[in-house]
């Protein structure tokens, strides 16, 4: 295989040593091998340049996973007919296609897609429809001279979770560079995954049969139950996930009503998943060994992987083969292990890559051929990585900076959690808020959230906001879209004030009103929802303690953040009984 230079040798290579051998196969669906991927995408090269495809040209794809085999096909053809592949997913909005598809965008001449999805194509686009008989096509007639290994390959757009999808600019050359071990297993291996088309970790999965004999198998659209009942019909031995399916899996229990025995190694990507997750995986997958990735879609071949250490669970790895890392401050100077800075990548040999057609955000993500990945981190030691948070996603309240991965490992380790996600909204006082959007597993009230960080993180990393869901809000690729929860938290109605019920009530209630200076509010309002902080907190205990004459612990308010609550906390410290 080392004489392959494009994807499209890797493929003419695998049709050739192992033709019959099933390549990529969708779940329930379409399969393809080996010989008919290479003379399908032949057939269909011949076919994009009779209609005019030229060396160079951008050729959208906008396919979703149940034509994964389509997809794979026109991914190679458009290759093997000299153009540039621009792979996209119609799980993008109108308003991002647009965009991407706009000639001064992408540069896109021609888009490629099955006949029913066409109608999320711009109308300024006309979709084609693809050729018939693309089984035939297996001579080997000459083809454009093909591109250079520094040529352009693909334009894979990013997720777009903080603002407008950007692409990421991709040579032959870097298509190639793959640094990871090899599977444990010998012969031919199957790994199962559900990474949507038009995503970095779904193109890294469709050269994966490319690289080494493997079946891929991709599920049409992810489901806990439908992976776990592909693991057990299709005998998978590798799982490649995100930490927020592999929470879902989790969540789901399927594992435990399927037989998944035959899966040999999972691979989380893309993120640091809690200690509690990989606790659970180890549970549910006995035979599995676990692991844990970090790449970007901008960092190419540059990545680190670690096999899961219970010793370092926040840990993401150390550099793979060539791969460098380094942590460094606001300036670029190294940093010393265990400080924390913002977390740097690099392949020391090869291409790197680049944004198209937008040399400032270029310039602004990449010092020389270092990336800045904008996420935070510290080097222990041995050289391992543990990420920290994204630098977006650092929440500064009261001048102390709060990470909100931290949190969230936090209340995942709750029994009652099934996923949540922290981020943080604005606060007159204190700049900014730690606010949770919660996935409950088990009924669970939000005093027994906060009470539950509190007690492993302490009083200023606690969610003063905590809104139930019945999901987190995601992209394609299975991230969460935490400007989309903050503007969930900024919409939520106000409810009218309940009044009190009793004198104590009262009595309590006009002392709140009287620190917080708010006259609107009811017995049932959070002392956190209100805007409290911890000196209100600790004005608000000593005036209550002075009126009833009785000792209440300095986190009262904390630990009972409603006049209600509060108020029967006093009550029963007055009767006698301990507070609760």
């Amino acid at each position: 295989m080392t004489s392959a230079t494009r994807v499209e040798d890797l493929l003419s290579l695998r049709a050739a040593a192992t033709p019959a051998e099933v390549a990529l196969m969708v779940h329930g669906g379409a399969t393809l091998s080996y010989r008919a991927w290479h003379g399908r995408a032949n057939a269909l090269a011949r076919w994009l340049i009779a209609r005019g495809v030229r060396p160079g040209d951008r050729v959208a794809l906008l396919f979703d996973n149940p034509w994964w085999t389509d997809y794979a096909v026109s991914y190679v053809a458009v290759h093997r007919a000299g153009a540039v592949a621009v792979p996209l997913s119609p799980r993008f909005s109108g308003h991002e296609l647009a965009l991407v598809l706009d000639r001064d965008h992408s540069g896109v001449a021609l888009v490629l897609c099955p006949s029913d999805l066409a109608g999320l194509v711009p109308p300024a686009h006309e979709p084609v429809a693809q050729p018939e008989n693309l089984e035939a096509g297996l001579g080997e007639e000459p083809f454009p001279t093909p591109a250079g290994a520094d040529d352009l390959a693909e334009i894979i757009y990013t997720s777009g979770t903080t603002g407008s999808p950007r692409g990421v600019a991709v040579s032959h050359e870097n298509l190639l560079v793959h640094d990871l071990p090899p599977q444990p297993q010998g012969g031919h291996a199957s790994f199962l995954h559900a990474f949507p088309i038009g995503t970095n970790a779904g193109q890294e999965c469709l050269r994966m049969p490319l690289r080494r004999t493997a079946t891929a198998v991709v599920l049409a659209s992810f489901d806990p139950e439908r992976l776990c009942a592909a693991i057990a019909q299709q005998r998978i031995q590798r799982l490649q996930l995100v930490p927020s399916m592999a929470q879902l899996v989790v969540a789901s229990r399927a594992p435990q009503r399927h037989d998944v025995s035959s899966v040999q190694r999972i691979v989380l990507s893309s993120a640091p998943a809690p200690a509690a997750l990989w606790e659970q995986l180890t549970t549910l997958f006995p035979g599995a060994s676990l692991w844990n990735a970090y790449a970007l879609t901008e960092s190419g071949g540059a990545r680190t992987m670690m096999a899961y250490d219970p010793a370092r669970p926040q840990c993401v790895g150390l550099p793979v083969g060539k791969s460098e890392v380094r942590v460094v401050d606001q300036g670029g100077a190294d940093l010393p292990p265990g400080e924390t800075g913002e977390v740097w990548l690099r392949r020391r040999a090869g291409p790197g890559r680049w944004y198209h057609r937008d040399p400032e955000a270029t310039a602004a993500a990449f010092a020389g051929d270092w990336l800045r990945t904008g996420d935070l981190g510290h080097l222990d030691r041995d050289g391992y990585l543990t990420l920290v948070d994204r630098k977006k996603d650092v929440i500064i309240s009261g001048g102390l900076n709060i990470a909100s991965l931290e949190v969230e490992h936090a209340l995942h380790e709750h029994p009652g959690v099934a996923e949540a996600a922290v981020l943080g909204v604005p606060h007159e006082v204190l700049g900014q808020d730690v606010a949770a959007a919660v996935v409950l597993d088990a009924p669970t009230e939000a005093a027994e959230l906060r009470s539950f960080v509190r007690e492993r993180l302490g009083e200023h990393k606690v969610p003063r906001h905590v809104l139930f869901v019945d999901g987190l809000p995601r992209n394609a690729s299975g991230k969460v879209l935490k400007r989309e929860l903050r503007e969930r938290f900024a919409a939520r109605p106000a409810t009218a004030p309940v009044a009190a019920r009793d004198e104590l009530e009262a009595a309590i209630l006009a002392i709140w009103r009287e620190v917080l200076e708010l006259t609107d509010l009811g017995v049932h309002d959070d002392f956190f929802d209100l805007g409290g902080h911890s000196l209100a907190a600790a004005r608000i205990t000593a005036r209550v303690r002075d009126a009833f004459a009785l000792e209440l612990p300095a986190t009262a308010v904390f630990e009972h953040p409603t006049v209600a609550e509060l108020a029967a906390a006093v009550g029963e410290a007055r009767a006698g009984a301990p507070a609760r």
